[in-house]
């Protein structure tokens, strides 16, 4: 190995039984693994967090059709390189790995599909971001998609051991007990990040690995997520389901999370819309709180905004849930598909224009006001729809008296004949 290959390069996988991970895509029998095998040509898009070896699959599979092996970076490298790369192998089918898959211009798409649908690139795109978001569907209909887990750290921690053997030719009494299970826990599923650790510390220190050493190395390192990326969106589904969830404890945890990672935005913006969704009804009053405590907390700004964000994400779990919005639009979703299907009443047509009376009957219905408690008895509702109840209450404190308010209103206007 030249001097100056990186460990990880070193350490890269030459056959699939050196994979480490991923066993539900590469044990013998599984899907992937499958076509590996069998040495189906598909197109394929791996996606998952990094340093969790969808670049050395690639090499693999290239190696084991005996094809040859192209890498190309969607965000850094342009049309003029994938078309020599295509050039450099007009009779031969070859194996084009497409890092940042998600990040290809239309131009580059528009190129890549009539060699995709021919069978001479074997595409492998490999990405970070949830390919059913992030990915044109001209792209993703014509490829397998898997999904890459992180690293456990046993895997990890297996991989670190025959970098020290075989690579440093480190003996045991060089290695502090524990010092690769730290390593391996720093890494936080990321092979690439473990690696790189233990390269910086055997440049600082060629003799030995001590578990002070990884300690200190470890300080200086900070967790940090790409907004963009799909673990981003991963806590933000935590966060919000633990509140709906109730479970306090666990919303402030993933909180913690976000906001150590500079993501007052997103946490801001899920306080104000996720009241309205989770308590609703339940608790109005408490849904104004939450949603005043997330915008003081904008403006204040972090460290300071914690406060209120944690005021807000405690009452989100402590409060009754409602929930009967979504289950209200998802009736309405249905009935106002085809609103033609359903004309309004005359009466309630617009009638601030002239003759408005006479061409479509605009206004001619009662006016509340005029009518005892100042409510009509008479259908508001269109053609095919009277008497429809989109609202059904749930079963706490104030919906139990919103709903006998609403019921009592319904029965007054349409009359007890009328119900869901």
């Amino acid at each position: 190995m030249a001097f100056n290959t990186p460990l990880a390069d070193q350490l890269r996988p030459q056959s699939l039984d050196q994979m480490v991970g991923q066993p539900a895509l590469l044990d013998p029998g599984q899907p992937l693994r499958q076509i590996i095998d069998q040495h189906v040509n598909i197109p394929l898009i791996l996606w998952g967090p990094p340093g969790t070896g969808k670049t050395s699959l690639a090499r693999l599979i290239a190696a084991n059709n005996k094809y040859p092996f192209v890498a190309f970076n969607a965000s850094t490298e342009n049309k003029a390189k994938l078309t020599d790369a295509i050039a450099g192998y007009p009779h031969q089918s070859f194996v084009l790995l497409i890092d940042e898959i998600h990040r290809m211009t239309k131009t580059l798409q528009d190129f890549l599909l009539p060699h995709l649908e021919n069978g001479h690139v074997m595409l492998i795109g490999s990405t970070t971001e949830n390919p059913i978001m992030s990915i044109v569907p001209a792209i993703r209909s014509r490829c397998q998609i898997f999904e890459f887990q992180p690293l456990d750290e046993a895997a990890i921690k297996a991989t670190l051991q025959r970098a020290v053997t075989t690579v440093y030719q480190w003996h045991d009494d060089q290695i502090e007990a524990s010092a690769l299970d730290l390593i391996a826990t720093a890494a936080d599923g990321d092979l690439r990040v473990a690696l790189n650790i233990l390269e910086t510390l055997h440049a600082i220190d060629a003799t030995q690995l001590t578990v002070a050493a990884v300690q200190h190395f470890a300080r200086q390192q900070h967790f940090s997520y790409d907004r963009k990326a799909t673990k981003h969106y991963d806590y933000l589904a935590a966060y919000s389901d633990s509140m709906a969830g109730s479970d306090t404890d666990a919303a402030l945890y993933y909180l913690a999370i976000l906001l150590k990672n500079d993501d007052l935005p997103s946490v801001v913006r899920r306080l104000r819309e996720i009241p309205y969704t989770y308590i609703g009804l339940a608790n109005p009053e408490q849904v104004t709180q939450i949603v005043v405590a997330a915008n003081q907390a904008e403006k204040v700004g972090m460290p300071k905004a914690k406060y209120p964000l944690m005021f807000a994400t405690m009452l989100m779990c402590i409060s009754p849930k409602s929930g009967s919005f979504d289950e209200t639009w998802e009736q309405l979703d249905q009935d106002t598909e085809h609103p033609n299907l359903h004309p309004m009443p005359r009466g309630l047509r617009d009638m601030h224009y002239k003759h408005s009376e006479e061409i479509t009957g605009g206004g001619l219905i009662d006016s509340p006001f005029q009518q005892p408690h100042q409510i009509a008895q008479q259908n508001y509702m269109p053609q095919g729809l009277e008497g429809r109840q989109y609202y059904h209450p749930k079963d706490n404190q104030n919906e139990r008296k919103l709903g006998e308010q609403y019921r009592k209103l319904h029965r007054f206007i349409y009359g007890e004949d009328y119900h869901s």
